[in-house]
């Protein structure tokens, strides 16, 4: 069986991402753990995990069915070590909220050289 779903809002909190998927009768979907536009993240305190599997048992939706989305500003590539750095760091927050709340993939793009580096 093949399953269909969309990247539904997780705005106001992580478990609205498992609500906003039922009401649009999705049996998978996608998130973003964190705002993927922005560099920081706030921590995921026990309300909200707590919030994010009594919401997410409730819809009915397997884990295996749920894709998150890395944020848009993170370059694994990024020929400047700083940003790279940056980068690394901000990769690695978002597989620890993955693991904190029980999700085991994670959507990312490995990033880009920029054209500041030759292919040689």
């Amino acid at each position: 069986m093949k399953f269909v779903g969309a990247h539904v809002s997780a705005s106001g909190g992580v478990f609205n991402a498992p609500i906003n998927a039922v009401a649009i009768g999705a049996k998978a979907f996608a998130l973003f753990t964190k705002n993927q536009r922005q560099w920081s993240a706030k921590e995921l305190d026990t309300k909200t995990i707590d919030k994010w599997f009594e919401e997410l048992e409730k819809s009915q939706i397997q884990v295996k069915h749920i894709l998150p989305h890395d944020s848009y500003l993170i370059n694994l590539g990024h020929p400047e070590a700083d940003a790279r750095e940056k980068s690394l760091q901000s990769f690695i927050g978002e597989i620890q909220r993955c693991e904190t709340l029980g999700l085991d993939r994670l959507n990312f793009h490995p990033g880009s050289h920029l054209r500041k580096i030759t292919e040689e």
